[in-house]
């Protein structure tokens, strides 16, 4: 023999929710939930992109600036009329 369940009634000896409106009330909840779990990730790909792409530009600063033979200023100075 179990536990007896407690119901819940208002003043008026009914129910305090129809069963119809909780398992709506759960959709709802639920549809909600899931909306700001798409916009967090959608934030997030936003953020990673652009900090992705200062990442590439520090990398691409360092080489310019670089005197290492790696440098993409050297290879360019190779290519331009400098008056030598």
């Amino acid at each position: 023999m179990g536990r007896k369940r407690r119901e819940r009634f208002d003043a008026g000896g009914m129910y305090e929710k129809p069963n119809a409106d909780r398992k709506q009330d759960k959709a709802t909840a639920k549809e909600a939930k899931t909306e700001l779990k798409i916009r967090l990730a959608d934030a997030k790909s936003r953020k990673r992109k652009w900090l992705c792409l200062l990442l590439a530009l520090g990398i691409a600063i360092y080489f310019i600036l670089s005197g290492s033979g790696l440098s993409v200023l050297n290879t360019v100075k190779d290519f331009l009329p400098l008056g030598e």
